[in-house]
């Protein structure tokens, strides 16, 4: 075997020595924690959890190589200084808007994914060695130049992860193989991990930008929250909009190999209540009434019916959708806050 080499500085990327990354990723299975979170249909939502071990390599990722991605105009979801408010912001008072839901998003977006994110980006070769070769051309490690030709004169990195034991024969260390391996479970990201999200907006970039020039070409705005995507229009009506919009959403969903919820689908017109992501968009953002009526009963329960078994996470909690309502109703929102920062402050001596 020949001496180890690679083209990247792997510690300096991981944040951790290369023996140590490897022995964490060799034994994965053990820093990974299952949850189980309920969700509104009743069904319980499965997320994984990294230890502070694992956790530490992905968030090095995160910061020194997934950060430095561009997301698209249309996404709000994991996007400094976007969300939920500013992904609603762009339908308010549209004449029809429809939403199409990602089926098991995260556990779709594949290793098969990630690779076409890291091959060829410049986010990432610009810690390669041969850097600046592939500026002036020389070096080629996109896939997709590569897919008809031979390894030999190629990118080693796509040698390491397309050639059977080339590491083991080689002694070649590969940053790709071990940034697929941190970021993937059973060969897919998942809910819970802290390079998911990024990842998920990476992989669809190229679907939103799309969907954002055929949507430009029929004054339709799109947006997209994670795996809700929003359309609206205020030309067309629900019926026109529904027979735009949604087989060409469909396709390109298959396309980039995701599935569409077809029972989370939905198209509404002005006469109905419009909503996305929770946010009413009608006329101007608001919070649904029967939410804000459901939210006042869980305040009172919490800090006068229940006082003396309220927990405070449990206060946190509800301090998170208060929160979420005075980014849509800051008057309405801050009532419910200082009742319960008050509740908190008296009964747990929280300043």
């Amino acid at each position: 075997m020949a001496q180890s080499k690679s083209n990247f500085n792997i510690q300096e990327l991981f944040g951790k020595p290369t023996e140590e990354v490897d022995e964490i990723l060799k034994e994965k299975e053990r820093h990974v924690m299952r949850i189980q979170i309920p969700k509104k249909d009743g069904t319980m939502r499965k997320v994984l959890a990294p230890d502070k071990y694992l956790k530490f390599i992905q968030k090095s990722l995160y910061w020194k190589l997934f950060r430095r991605y561009r997301p698209s105009d249309a996404a709000h979801g994991f996007v400094s200084k976007r969300g939920i408010v500013s992904n609603a912001e762009q339908h308010v008072r549209s004449k029809s808007m429809g939403k199409i839901d990602i089926k098991s998003f995260f556990d779709t977006v594949s290793v098969d994914h990630l690779k076409n994110c890291l091959f060829g980006n410049k986010n990432v070769c610009r810690y390669c060695k041969h850097y600046e070769r592939m500026m002036d051309g020389g070096c080629h490690p996109s896939i997709y130049k590569n897919k008809n030709e031979k390894f030999d004169y190629r990118c080693e990195e796509i040698k390491a992860v397309y050639i059977p034991h080339y590491c083991q024969e080689t002694g070649y260390q590969s940053l790709f193989q071990r940034v697929i391996d941190a970021c993937t479970y059973n060969g897919f990201t998942a809910q819970g991990f802290p390079t998911s999200p990024v990842i998920a907006n990476i992989v669809m970039r190229g679907f939103d930008q799309t969907m954002i020039e055929f949507c430009n070409q029929h004054h339709v705005v799109y947006t997209r929250y994670a795996d809700d995507l929003t359309f609206s229009s205020k030309r067309l009506t629900k019926e026109k909009l529904k027979a735009l919009i949604q087989k060409k959403a469909y396709r390109l969903l298959w396309a980039y190999g995701f599935k569409p919820n077809y029972k989370k689908t939905v198209w509404k017109g002005e006469s109905g209540r419009m909503k996305t992501c929770g946010v009413v968009i009608n006329e101007k953002l608001s919070v649904q009434r029967s939410n804000v009526l459901l939210f006042r009963a869980k305040v009172h329960h919490a800090a006068v019916k229940e006082a003396e078994t309220t927990s405070l996470a449990k206060i946190r909690q509800l301090k998170g959708y208060a929160s979420f309502m005075m980014s849509i109703d800051k008057k309405r929102g801050e009532m419910y806050m200082n009742i319960l920062n008050e509740f908190e402050k008296k009964k747990f001596g929280k300043e």
